[in-house]
């Protein structure tokens, strides 16, 4: 029975709480939360339904008093790498949300923290685990179409999910590396696993076209806004996004921040259109890999639906990938989650092949769950190379961090790792 904590008592926590107690109970116990704002702790055990687990905001006094095992880094993404070396000071076994870090001075923290201490951290990046992503690994373990040689990746966030990194901490660059590095750290992720190879090079631009200073009106928050009745980035009441909001009573603003407020300070409905908001909504970037693909990637923050569309270009043929996440369609949507195999070298030659997918409704495509299975719960093989260490960890974020330099410079950035 592992005795896991958890340290940070956001919203994605809530995934975690709602795994551990309810999905891999038999193997993991919740032990204990960890947080600097006991109202946050307090509003976190009303969502999860478990008024029972000790709460702390002292870091030692909780470990001494629940003596865990295993920790889950869960606090904003500029201090991972400082909970991952506390984590493994005490002797813990640590996970960390993505990204591992948000610059190059965390990743190499966590590496020699690890040399330090002899242990690795896990990285949960549970879209290995959806079995859309699992089907598509599967495809490219098999190499149907030869060696790929370019790839033309788009991921399109829906304007709800969109909307909220820019009413939160994500809207400064400091706090999180902005959306290439917050954000795009899955997408990297899934693209390194899927070519079986390593990023080199990163060529980069970036801009505001929809939040911060391209708007022309702003407030200082929703709350009280006079442009509230007619903004359609202000705040609503309840959280939409079914794969942040696993069950609860749908209060999560209110339980988590606004009576959390007082203590600390943190406005999580700060506007989107703040003028100090420094971060991008609109990404575009070119990869090149070890093995000689390169890759053209975009990243919206602010469209009709949300989803990603892949190509993967052989030397004997290509593949394609593509899908829509279920909340964000219309009606008359028809389209299921594809994967399409097509080769040929004439007009008159051509086969494509489309392989069906059974679409999975639980949390992130069901990446959650089987991510839950795996860490905390029986756990078992690993053929496809599902669970992800601080390497993966460290490549996927420093494409981001390597494009946010390209920015900066103008110029091709070498990944350097």
């Amino acid at each position: 029975m592992r005795r896991v904590v958890l340290a940070g008592c956001g919203t994605r926590a809530l995934n975690f709480a709602d795994g551990l107690l309810h999905r891999v109970s038999e193997y993991s116990q919740l032990v204990g939360l960890y947080d600097n704002n006991p109202a946050r702790m307090e509003g976190f055990k009303v969502l999860i339904g478990n008024g029972e687990v000790p709460c702390f905001t002292d870091f030692d006094t909780m470990l001494r008093t629940v003596k865990p095992d295993t920790m889950v880094v869960l606090v904003p993404d500029r201090l991972h790498p400082e909970f991952v070396e506390r984590g493994f000071a005490a002797g813990l076994n640590v996970v960390t949300e993505k990204p591992m870090a948000m610059d190059r001075e965390g990743v190499n923290r966590i590496r020699a923290a690890e040399i330090k201490y002899g242990k690795e951290v896990v990285v949960t990046f549970n879209m290995r685990f959806s079995p859309y992503s699992a089907a598509i690994k599967k495809v490219m373990m098999d190499h149907p179409v030869g060696r790929i040689t370019s790839v033309n990746a788009e991921w399109f966030i829906d304007r709800t999910h969109g909307n909220e990194y820019f009413h939160r901490w994500h809207s400064d660059m400091k706090n999180g590396g902005g959306l290439l590095v917050h954000k795009g750290t899955h997408h990297f992720d899934m693209l390194n696993w899927f070519l079986e190879d390593e990023p080199y090079s990163v060529y980069a631009t970036a801009g505001r076209e929809v939040y911060g200073d391209a708007n022309p009106f702003y407030g200082e928050r929703c709350t009280n806004c006079p442009h509230a009745h007619t903004c359609w980035a202000v705040l609503k009441s309840t959280l939409e996004d079914a794969d942040l909001n696993p069950g609860t009573d749908g209060n999560i603003f209110n339980e988590l921040y606004f009576k959390a407020e007082k203590i600390d300070g943190y406005r999580r409905d700060r506007c989107c259109f703040d003028r100090k908001t420094d971060i991008y909504d609109t990404m575009n970037a070119i990869i090149t890999y070890k093995g000689g693909a390169r890759v053209n990637y975009c990243e919206t923050a602010y469209a009709p639906w949300q989803g990603y569309n892949i190509v993967f270009n052989g030397t004997a043929g290509r593949v394609e990938v593509g899908t829509v996440n279920r909340a964000t369609r219309p009606e008359n949507f028809r389209s299921e989650d594809y994967i399409r195999i097509i080769t040929g070298t004439t007009r008159q030659n051509i086969v494509m092949r489309e392989l069906p997918f059974q679409e999975a409704l639980t949390p992130h495509g069901g990446g959650d769950y089987a991510m839950f299975d795996q860490l905390f719960g029986a756990g078992g093989p690993d053929p496809l190379g599902q669970v992800a260490g601080s390497r993966a960890g460290a490549l996927s974020a420093l494409v981001g961090i390597t494009a946010n330099e390209s920015i900066r410079s103008g110029k091709v950035e070498l990944i350097d790792f």
